[in-house]
Order: structure tokens, then sequence, then C-alpha cells
């Protein structure tokens, strides 16, 4: 068994960064590997926003997200620093989601046999 830690680095809509995390993810759990953190850094903070107006025609991906890490109960964290930059509280996050620094990831990365960065590649 081989333990994971994902890294988001985009937001919700301008890439497809979390929604790939999200299929590797589920992958990866299906063959019976361990994800230990999901961290969402810069930008990527934007993925707990829990109210994120999306239309009717729009998939959610935050919802997705919420859903899939309640349900299969992964650490959801999101960088403190870029949290405060974005103005976001802890009140606006979505279920499972937390804040946490740096080196909180350094601590799971160190506890993982792969980490795993999903970004726009600029």
């Amino acid at each position: 068994m081989v333990k994971f830690t994902f890294v988001v680095c985009t937001e919700p809509y301008k890439y497809q960064g979390v929604e790939s995390m999200l299929n590797l993810a589920q992958a990866t759990l299906a063959r019976g590997h361990e994800i230990g953190m999901i961290f969402l850094y810069g930008s990527g903070v934007m993925n707990l926003k829990k109210d994120l107006s999306t239309g009717t025609d729009t998939r959610n991906v935050p919802a997705r997200l919420q859903e899939f890490v309640t349900s299969n109960k992964i650490k959801l964290v999101g960088c403190t620093t870029w949290i405060g930059l974005c103005g976001l509280k802890e009140c606006d996050f979505i279920e499972g989601g937390h804040e946490e620094g740096l080196g909180d990831l350094a601590t799971a990365a160190k506890a993982s046999d792969k980490v795993v960065f999903f970004g726009s590649g600029n």
C-alpha cells in the first residue's frame, strides 16, 4: 500500500486541478492505497469556499470535494497564509475543511510515500 499526499494549487474553475486530483484520488483509494492529506495552496484555497454560486449548468467543485473528503474521512486543509490573503474565514469552509500551515504539509509529506502536485503548469 502506498500513502499519498495531494497538493492542489489552482482555484475551482480556471483549471481542472482539483477535479483531476479527485479523479486520481478515487482511483488511488479503489486500488487500496491511502491518502494522508489533501492540501490546498495558493489560489487552491478557494476550493474550500462553500457558497460559490455556480448556477444550474456548472458543476459544483467544492461540493464534490466536500462529498469526497467527508465520505472517505480524508484530511482536507488549506494554507493559513493563503486563506488570510484571500479573505476566507473558517465559517466559509465546506464541511471537512480546516486551516493549517506549511509545517503541517511538511509533516504529511514526510509521512507519505508520494506527494503529487496539481497546478496550472505556469
